[in-house]
């Protein structure tokens, strides 16, 4: 009776390496088992600040950066003075426009210009005429009122004409002039192209005025915050995050917004680049590979090494992206399974 229950025990003993261990326990393994499976580790990292981790971004000319040039009365497109792609100083002729409305505003505006002039040299004369009691004091009211409808009558016409465009002006023609310094990125107009009043014949970008966009996923996006700073890889040009936009884009995925300085001026528009996130502290937090993450149910672990075999450590996830995740209670140092993860968890579920 006792030699079965002692076989019995010594048989269970030689089983215990293959059968599933607890959660908290740690799983045994040799040496010979690990490279028969493939199991490696690595140590997981701990920086000063929140470590960066790094997502495809997209650069985008700044919103204050850009101005439109528009049509403001219906004319048409007689000369092109730039294209798509050049560079424009500051007041730059862009595009030469014929608006028969043009002249008629001016020579409206000249006309106010001569009736504000007599109403105010007649309000002159009757001040003066009054004040020697030669005339009475209604005619002087009269006078004044004449006056300042003529400003009025002025400062309308005037603001019409400004209404038409800022440029050089000829006759009914009026040419369009760069309202900054910066690039052409977009251009609708052609000779001989009828446009109505507010339509947009070019785009203009300062290109010193740059934004990144880094669409993530929903979990990643909540792993951000307005601030953090932002790096790209291999250049002196930074930012920070100013916004991430409410709704989704049509990828589904939630467009972070962030400023951005290029002191050696390499970036454009439409430029694909990696964009580091930089984490807002450390928090006692580690860096590890994502592959080393193994879930159960909604709750992530990794396989912390140890003498006797790995061990399943419950973490809390704080970013992630395809390669890295930031986590909290892990011990900077500790050595987590990047390799044979499968065959770790399997052995620990029992699957």
């Amino acid at each position: 009776m006792l030699a079965a229950t002692l076989s019995r025990s010594l048989l269970a003993l030689s089983l215990a390496g293959t059968l599933p261990a607890l959660a908290a326990d740690v799983l045994p393994f040799t040496p010979a088992q690990k490279q028969n499976l493939g199991i490696a580790s690595e140590a997981a990292q701990a920086q000063a600040e929140g470590p960066a981790l790094t997502y495809p971004a997209r650069v985008v000319a700044a919103p204050t950066g850009v101005r439109v040039v528009a049509a403001a009365g219906a004319a048409l497109v007689t000369q092109l003075h730039v294209q798509a792609g050049d560079s424009v100083k500051r007041g730059a002729p862009l595009v030469t426009l014929s608006m028969p409305g043009l002249a008629d505003a001016r020579n409206t505006l000249t006309q106010a210009r001569l009736r504000a002039q007599l109403a105010a040299d007649n309000a002159a004369r009757d001040e003066k005429l009054f004040a020697e009691g030669l005339i009475a004091e209604a005619r002087l009211r009269a006078t004044r009122t004449e006056a300042q409808a003529a400003h009025a009558g002025l400062a309308a016409a005037q603001q019409a004409l400004a209404w038409l465009g800022q440029g050089k002006v000829a006759g009914s023609a009026i040419t369009l002039v760069a309202p900054i310094a910066g690039a052409v990125s977009e251009t609708t107009a052609e000779p001989g192209l009828r446009v109505d009043a507010g339509m947009a014949l070019m785009k203009l970008v300062d290109p010193s005025q740059l934004a990144l966009e880094i669409p993530l996923s929903t979990a990643q996006a909540r792993q951000v915050a307005v601030g953090q700073r932002v790096t790209l890889g291999g250049q002196e040009a930074s930012g920070r995050v100013i916004a991430l936009l409410p709704q989704l884009n049509a990828a589904q995925s939630v467009l972070v917004r962030a400023s951005l300085t290029d002191p050696q001026r390499l970036l454009r528009p439409g430029q694909s680049v990696q964009a580091a996130l930089v984490g807002t502290s450390a928090a006692q937090g580690a860096v590890v590979p994502a592959v080393a993450l193994v879930w159960k149910g909604t709750a992530p672990h990794v396989f912390v090494e140890t003498a006797q075999g790995f061990m399943p450590t419950p973490v809390t996830l704080l970013r992630r992206n395809a390669e890295q995740a930031e986590v909290s209670g892990l011990a900077a140092g500790a050595r987590v399974a990047v390799r044979g993860v499968a065959a770790l968890k399997a052995r620990w579920l029992g699957e």
